[in-house]
């Protein structure tokens, strides 16, 4: 009665113990962030991002600029460690198809011995005295070895898959790159355009202001028919709202560059490209743009990566109906001094099947095969909606080309205009106001070319990631910025003569694994089929 008195307060005290444990957790709540704590945060992410600017010197081109975003957007940074991250999980994957090893080691200690007496299976008759084999105290260890052939099989699938969702984050930065490049090219010809006009539209404003004040003067002393003034009045406020609307868009470019080349906001920017660059030509072929991005564009990889994915699923689905065989091993200690032997080794195979499985397997196969015949029909949706990008793309591109033609001319138009207003002007026969129109004509004409060439250059570049064409490869470097810059130079020329890359030829359908399911009304090859076809099984 002592020992058992004895044991029961540590076991009252530990059952104590855990029960107002549990009750703890079960009343833990979340605690929003007081606005000291977000504060602090908002400093601390506003020093790293201070941190992180890279000082730019010197001019900026086209080349620099997207050279300047691939290496130092955050966009980019993020695409490259799930790539990154990717990949760590193909390896953990690849670590499941090692076989299972584990060690255990206990100690054990009871206030008496183990005793017991025995009994004659045959006779009912007590057989020896009470007796003991165990020593109360002793330890044990143990180290255990175990590898399952079915296990071992989906652990290889399952890493193929994972490998092909690595290839998927490579396709997935891709397309971060490419639309990174795209709006870096956007945005920097608009404010190449803002950097060119910026200094003509400011002092037009001034002057527009300073009128608009002469005449509401001029309105106080009553000099002019009401009527004249206020329609006057009316047409230098359209003015200058025209002007302040354009120099706000020109602006806005700046920041958004800024942004994307990782530079604080208060940076001058010089920008050396000319707005001018000659573009390719809009006779590109059609039929070559769109081969080019049936096999090039990202999102139809990642589609075709995603259908092998699939089909791992049915390998997998095959080695589940299998039986599991496997291998077990494992050494044993134990200190106990009655032990004739107190090391020990074992060896043994087992065999093991679900019969389950048998039941569960048709149903796992369609839904195996459903799934790949949804990833091919979401591929071939995702083709069709590509043909009609790269289309779309193309036609919007000689449309572009075709407004800074007429743009052109219209500048042209306008300068002529302005050459003829400040001869008339000088010659007296102009007033201000019509002075400040014609100017203003020349202006915006002048404004309509600069933002065509703009448009064209974004076209052409929104045309290039229609077809989903590299500017770098996916795979290169961006550490090295004079690098990267050298790379970014020599596609931005490809890009500007209108040079599209060539394919190679296509591979031999023979030695192409055939797909594990016929599109289109023919009959689905079976599951084992399938497997043999691609070399699984013989």
């Amino acid at each position: 009665m002592t020992f058992c008195h004895s044991l029961r307060r540590p076991l009252a005290r530990t059952v104590g113990f855990a029960s107002i444990l549990c009750m703890t957790a079960c009343s833990v709540k979340p605690q929003p962030m007081t606005l000291a704590e977000n504060v602090l945060r908002a400093q601390e992410d506003r020093a790293t991002i201070d941190k992180h600017y890279v000082p730019l010197t010197g001019g900026l081109s086209i080349s620099g600029a997207i050279a300047r975003a691939l290496r130092y957007n955050y966009d980019i940074e993020v695409s490259k460690l799930e790539v990154t991250q990717q990949e760590k999980n193909l390896d953990l994957t690849l670590m499941t198809m090692l076989p299972n090893m584990s060690a255990d080691a206990g100690y054990s200690h009871r206030g008496n011995n183990n005793s017991a007496e025995s009994i004659s299976q045959l006779t009912g008759e007590h057989y020896l005295d009470y007796s003991y084999s165990e020593m109360p105290t002793h330890g044990t260890g143990d180290a255990q070895f175990s590898w399952d052939l079915m296990d071992a099989g989906i652990s290889y699938f399952m890493a193929r898959q994972e490998a092909y969702r690595a290839l998927i984050a490579v396709e997935r930065r891709r397309k971060a790159i490419n639309n990174l490049v795209r709006n870096t090219s956007d945005v920097y010809w608009r404010a190449a355009t803002a950097q060119e006009l910026l200094p003509k539209i400011d002092p037009m404003i001034n002057e527009t202001e300073a009128m608009l004040r002469a005449s509401r003067t001029s309105e106080g002393e009553h000099l002019q028919n009401p009527v004249v003034l206020l329609d006057y009045q009316a047409n230098l406020m359209r003015t200058a709202r025209e002007l302040h609307r354009l120099r706000n868009d020109l602006q806005s470019a700046q920041i958004e560059l800024r942004s994307l080349i990782n530079v604080a906001q208060n940076t001058p920017l010089n920008l050396t490209t000319p707005v001018e660059t000659s573009l390719a030509g809009g006779d590109m072929d059609v039929r070559k743009l769109e081969d080019i991005g049936l096999v090039m564009r990202p999102e139809l990889r990642m589609e075709a990566y995603q259908q092998k994915i699939d089909k791992q699923d049915v390998y997998k689905e095959i080695i589940r109906v299998l039986p599991g065989i496997g291998g077990i091993g494992n050494l044993n200690f134990d200190s106990n001094s009655l032990l004739y032997h107190n090391y020990w080794g074992q060896i043994g195979v087992h065999a093991t099947y679900n019969l389950m499985n048998l039941v569960r397997a048709p149903a796992e196969f369609s839904k195996a095969h459903g799934a790949i015949a949804v990833s091919q029909l979401r591929r071939l949706a995702l083709s069709v909606s590509t043909l009609a990008e790269i289309h779309l793309s193309d036609q919007q591109y000689i449309n572009a080309l075709d407004m800074l033609r007429t743009a052109r001319d219209a500048d042209e138009v306008g300068r002529q205009m302005e050459t003829v207003a400040d001869r008339v002007e000088r010659a007296g026969a102009e007033s201000r106001s019509d002075r400040v129109r014609h100017r203003l004509s020349g202006v915006l004409a002048e404004v309509d070319c600069a933002r065509a060439y703009a448009l064209a250059h974004s076209s052409l570049a929104n045309l290039y990631e229609s077809v989903g064409i590299d500017i770098v490869p996916a795979n290169a470097t961006t550490e090295d910025l004079a690098t990267l810059n050298k790379q970014v130079d020599a596609s931005i020329k490809d890009w500007l003569a209108g040079r599209l890359p060539e394919l190679p030829p296509p591979a031999n359908p023979a030695q192409i694994p055939s797909d594990p399911l016929h599109f289109g009304m023919g009959t689905r090859p079976t599951t084992m089929e399938t497997a043999r076809k691609d070399g699984f099984i013989n």
